[in-house]
């Protein structure tokens, strides 16, 4: 009788212990024709954490049975089979409720950093040291301004809300900048209480960033509302007074203001206007990365006319003297885009290739994941202020004419409202031309992973870092990007006192202010798209959840504790999330050899699962025993190892295995063939499927039929 030990890892999604390896002994039962007994059992295994000061336990379920030898199956004697299950879905738990699931939400979006600064870190090739500053930079201002900002908004808003239970306010109660200064101090002594006492010694670059953010936030609106206080009661100074002018708008501030409330009103609004300040800042360097990008890698020449021959061209049509010139002007243009298109037909297939090569199948993908984190958290935080925006107006009632919240609120959801139109008209663009290479993907699902280099796998193959999609984002971004700009210069002139007076709409700026202003004026549509979007969502928090545990479980593992250097060629990260569960498949492996001695190793993953058994059997020592592995719907190879090629070289596993079975479909959008440099790994196309229920499906069972039925 021979012995085997199977270990099963799950891939991504909310999975329940148990959930894989059931999946897995049904599929056994029925298409292996399993006929003794399946004794089942639960243990719990301690993780090797040696600074923990409890046991962190995490259950193993565990199979096994014996599968006799016969005709059917092939097997030239009997197989004695221990299945357990690595599990690993609860280092990532999916958040409980529709307000946990909107801060998840958020979250989500900020750990896409993590995976450009892998990207420009461990990329197949070097990336230029200005790319990975700005990078690092971009990101940064999220984790430790972006985000900080708005926890600290939030939590300034709830002070006030509560204030005739918690903080009094007014002439009786507590005045102007004191609460400023409390506010400051909380959120500082939050941060000192996490560094000093709750600070996990892994604990990631987001959270380090934001704790530091809010910690030295907190220590400026603290100083600040100490100053406030502590200043005479004499005319304040040049900028309060053009703080409290700013924040009014009008020149008899009791207008808007009651005097308990001025300081206070006053260097919040100074509070908001930072951060918009800092939404350009990030957009600018976003720029910055976009055009360094574009320079390094075609050329500053190539780059220049690119980017300036489309702006040549708009402004040769505006500044056309007459019909004569704009028809010249026109037939030019025709002309040059005639000798393109022949010269591409001449170039055929040829043409098409490269243009593959170069806008389908690049390594680097740094600036879409900028471009979606920026995206995203634009979105979902605008959607999320415009309706605390509504709750407030509703809730706070109305003190002389104005209450202090709900001007708060007002001012700030105007800002970020401003370029909703933007953003949802964006989205919904995004979404049609999206649509285009998911329907060339659905018609022709059959077609798909048989050519890696032809233009159908290459631009339809994948939904996931889809390279259209890449590309759209940037369009999108740049987008985004013209109308906050519009509406930046027309504030920056309200706040600097300088009359506004709009273009001529004969001229190109005036063409373009008058558009803007069109699209503004969409804004109340959007928020009501916006809205709606959001009620939606909130009904259906369960299944918003879920589709978050995909992206959150990939995040989980690309999490850093450390931020890298940017100058540096690879940084000097640690990975705890990823390292803790590579721990948990020796952990299983460990305990499961020391009561099973086995003839055989196999390993039987999904998805992520099996980028997490690649590593842990390339990585860990399992001992001179045969090892086997199978992988289901992998992204190892042309997600991981293309993107992150540094973090998951591969070159070493294949020594260690006798044979890699990869079994895919030709429709899964994640997974697909496994090629490795002089690695022999036998790829099994399979019909069209999806990526979900590969455990119960007959082609796995055979590819597991083969390896059992040859002597290990």
């Amino acid at each position: 009788m021979q012995r085997n030990l199977v270990l099963v890892v799950h891939g991504i999604g909310e999975q329940s212990a148990g959930q894989t390896i059931d999946a897995l002994t049904g599929g056994a039962i029925r298409e292996m024709g399993l006929s003794g007994p399946v004794d089942s059992r639960t243990e719990m295994i301690a993780e090797d954490l040696p600074d923990a000061r409890q046991l962190r336990l995490f259950p193993c379920t565990i199979r096994q049975t014996c599968i006799r030898a016969d005709d059917r199956n092939g097997f030239a004697q009997d197989q004695d089979i221990l299945a357990a299950e690595v599990y690993w879905s609860d280092l990532s738990p999916a958040p409980r409720g529709a307000i946990a699931t909107c801060f998840d939400l958020l979250r989500t979006v900020l750990t896409l950093g993590y995976l450009a600064l892998d990207n420009v870190a461990q990329g197949r090739a070097p990336t230029h040291r200005l790319i990975r500053s700005l990078v690092h930079l971009f990101v940064w201002i999220f984790y430790a301004l972006i985000a900080p900002m708005n926890a600290l908004l939030l939590l300034g808003s709830f002070a006030v809300l509560t204030d005739s239970l918690l903080v009094p306010l007014g002439p009786d109660g507590l005045r102007d900048s004191s609460l400023i200064a409390i506010i400051g101090a909380v959120a500082l002594a939050a941060h000192l209480l996490w560094r000093l006492w709750i600070r996990r010694p892994q604990a990631s670059y987001l959270e380090r960033s934001f704790m530091a953010g809010i910690g030295g936030l907190g220590l400026v609106t603290f100083l600040t509302g100490v100053m406030l206080r502590m200043a005479p009661q004499a005319p304040p100074p040049g900028w309060l007074d053009w703080l409290y002018r700013m924040s009014c708008n009008d020149v008899a501030l009791n207008a808007c203001w009651n005097p308990a409330y001025q300081n206070i009103a006053a260097v919040i609004w100074a509070f908001v206007l930072v951060m918009a300040v800092t939404w350009l800042v990030s957009v600018a360097v976003l720029m910055a990365i976009f055009v360094t990008s574009i320079t390094t890698e075609m050329g500053p020449l190539r780059a220049l006319a690119a980017i300036g021959l489309p702006m040549v061209v708009i402004l040769a049509l505006q500044s056309a003297p007459g019909p004569f010139w704009m028809a010249l002007l026109v037939a030019g243009l025709a002309i040059l885009a005639a000798l393109a298109a022949r010269r591409l037909r001449a170039q055929g297939v040829t043409a098409l290739g490269h243009l593959t090569r170069v806008l389908g199948q690049r390594d680097r993908i740094y600036l879409p994941v900028c471009n979606a984190m920026l995206f995203l958290w634009m979105l979902f935080s605008a959607a999320l202020w415009s309706l605390f925006s509504e709750v407030i107006g509703t809730l706070d009632g109305v003190a002389d004419g104005q209450s202090l919240l709900t001007q708060l609120y007002g001012d700030y959801s105007d800002l970020a409202i401003s370029t909703m139109s933007y953003i949802v008209f964006g989205l919904a663009g995004l979404v049609v031309i999206g649509a285009v290479p998911l329907a060339i993907r659905l018609r022709h699902r059959k077609h798909l992973a048989q050519d890696p280099d032809g233009w159908l796998d290459v631009w339809c193959g994948r939904v996931i870092l889809n390279p259209v999609l890449n590309l759209l984002l940037m369009l999108l971004v740049l987008w985004i990007a013209f109308g906050g700009a519009f509406q930046a210069v027309t504030t920056g002139l309200q706040l600097l006192g300088i009359a506004y007076y709009p273009w001529n709409t004969d001229t190109l700026l005036g063409q373009l202010n008058s558009f803007h202003e069109t699209v503004n004026r969409q804004n109340t549509l959007a928020i009501t798209i916006v809205g709606v979007a959001g009620v939606l969502a909130y009904r259906g928090s369960a299944f918003v959840s879920a589709a978050l545990g995909v992206a959150r479980d990939i995040s989980v593992y690309s999490a850093r504790t450390l931020a890298y250097t940017p100058t540096g060629p690879a940084g000097r990260s640690s990975y705890a999330a990823r390292q803790r569960i590579k721990a948990r498949f020796r952990r299983v492996h460990d305990h499961l050899s020391q009561q099973y001695p086995h003839d055989r190793l196999i390993v039987i993953a999904h998805s992520q699962g099996t980028v997490i058994a690649a590593q842990s059997l390339q990585e860990g020592d399992f001992g001179a025993l045969p090892t086997y592995l199978v992988t289901l719907g992998s992204p190892l190879t042309h997600i991981y190892a293309q993107y992150f090629t540094r973090g998951f070289e591969m070159a070493d596993l294949r020594h260690r295995l006798r044979r890699w079975i990869n079994i895919y479909r030709c429709d899964d959008f994640v997974g697909t063939q496994i090629t490795l440099p002089d690695a022999p790994v036998e790829n099994h196309r399979v019909p069209p499927a999806g990526h979900t229920g590969y455990w119960t499906d007959r082609h796995v069972w055979q590819a597991v039929q083969q390896i059992l039925g040859r002597p290990g």
